[in-house]
Order: C-alpha cells, then structure tokens, then sequence
C-alpha cells in the first residue's frame, strides 16, 4: 500500500500548474515576437556597442531603453493581448478564466524587465554613478535615476500594452499611445528647460512614465532639475500596478472584481500622493554643478 501526501487543496495545486503553464506560453510568445526581438536588439546594441558607450552626455542614450523596452514592449504586449484567441486552447491546459490568462500576459512582463536590468548595469559600466555627467544628484538619486529611466518602464511599457489590449480594441491604440506619450514627454521637457524653478512644471515633468532629471549644457555644466527620483520611482510602480489591475478587470466576475476595484481606488490614492511629494521633493530650486 502506498500512500501521497498532499499539502493544502488539490485545486490551489491545479490551480498553479495552470498558471504556470500559461505564464510560460504567454513568455514564449513575447519572447518570439519580432517587435519585442527589434526591441531588445536595438537596446542591446545602444548600451553595449552604440552611441551609449561613449556619449558624454548621458540624457542622450539613457531614453534609449524607455524607447524600445518600454514603447516597443508595450506595442509587442498589445498585439500578443488582441491576438491571444489564435492562441487557444493550450495544449494540456484545462479552461480558464480571462483574468487568468490576463495575469499569465502580466507575468510575461519579468523578461523585458530582465532586459531592463541587464541594460541599467551596461549603462552603469559604460557610465558608473561617480560620472560628473549626472550633476549634483548623490549616488544613491543616480542609481534611482536610471532605474526609472531604463528597469521600470521596461517593465511598465508591456503591463500598459496588456491592460490596452484588454480594453480597446482599435488595432493601432498602442502606437498612437506611444507616440502620445512621446510628444507629452518631450513637451515638459522643453517647459523644463525655461521655468526649472517651477513647482507646477516639476509636478508636469513627473507626471509620465519616463522623466529627465538633468540638462546639460554647451558650456559643460549639468543642471539637476527640481524632483525626487526615489518618489518617481514609486510613483512608476504605482503606475505599474494600475495597469496590471485595470487588465485584470477585464472579465473578472463575483467577489473578485469589487476586490480589484478597491485595490484601484487604494493604488490610485497612493499614485497622486508620489506623484506630489516627486515633483516638491528633491532640490528646491535647480542646481548647476
């Protein structure tokens, strides 16, 4: 006689394997994906071999990242949500629910922001946090800098394409949203450069997934902007989290959605809190060094 222990529900074990199995379909297929494959050859070429390696100034190559992770990602992420039908069934894999398959297309997400990684430390080998070209930040706001310039919107440009997808259902939405959000970013900066002492712009500049925190100068000074970088970094995150739970929304059904409904309302909250104590954090005032 021979007997299986078993720890906790046999649901909650099928359950996982089902989500396991989903997560890896849904990775494979963002990994095979010709706009996410462009996107990562580009950065790798950009931070390793490219412009990155020797650009004195660092606000020139750091977007780079942002660009093809993030814009790229977020595109790759869309189509792969709209198109996800012609992936189904998966063989071995009973039915599941939307949100399900939902959060598998989230967990996607670890590779772009692995690639994120990857790019920050060839960033910091090719520009370590010493380099004069990040002003007057100290070392720990550097690293927080790029962080939030290159790893978060690695990983928030694939989430905001999920929870697009989920929603809309014009084909192109993700290009025109990209290119939206270029144009408000380049925007802010350009107000930047002519009001740096100014709370409300500060407030605008952060108020984007991607935001610079220098200038530099033809003379050769670096002007740190006004901003905390370690409040934009949380105020990212809190970015990250909506749009995974507005992706998730999407279908769910019974005691889960008004669940996901007040976790909203929660991260949200927190959201405009970071975003304010970002854009009045930091230097009171620009600083040239």
């Amino acid at each position: 006689m021979t007997a299986t222990l078993t720890f906790g529900p046999p649901e909650a074990a099928v359950g996982r394997a089902t989500f396991a199995a989903l997560a890896a379909q849904e990775t494979r297929r963002l990994v095979l994906n010709p706009v996410f494959l462009f996107a990562v050859a580009i950065t790798a070429w950009t931070t390793w071999a490219g412009a990155g390696t020797t650009a004195a100034d660092i606000d020139t190559v750091n977007s780079y990242p942002a660009i093809f992770l993030g814009g790229f990602g977020m595109m790759a992420t869309f189509w792969l949500t709209r198109s996800m039908r012609a992936s189904e069934p998966v063989v071995g894999v009973a039915p599941v629910t939307l949100p399900a398959r939902t959060a598998a297309l989230c967990a996607a997400a670890i590779v772009p922001f692995a690639c994120g990684c990857l790019a920050l430390l060839a960033f910091l080998h090719f520009h370590p946090a010493g380099d004069p070209g990040y002003g007057a930040f100290s070392p720990s706001a550097r690293i927080a800098v790029l962080a939030g310039q290159i790893v978060i919107p690695a990983l928030g440009g694939p989430l905001l394409g999920v929870a697009l997808g989920r929603w809309v259902r014009f084909p192109g939405a993700a290009f025109v949203l990209f290119l939206v959000l270029y144009g408000w970013v380049s925007l802010v900066t350009i107000l930047s450069m002519s009001h740096q002492n100014s709370t409300f712009v500060a407030v605008l500049r952060l108020f984007a997934p991607f935001a610079f925190f220098t200038l530099h100068s033809d003379a050769g000074g670096v002007t740190a902007w006004r901003g905390s970088p370690w409040f934009f970094l949380g105020w990212q995150l809190a970015l990250c989290e909506i749009a995974v739970l507005v992706a998730l929304l999407r279908g769910a059904e019974g005691p889960v959605r008004p669940r996901i409904i007040r976790a909203l309302g929660i991260v949200l909250a927190a959201a405009v809190i970071l975003l304010v104590l970002a854009g009045t954090g930091g230097f009171t005032h620009a600083v040239t060094a």
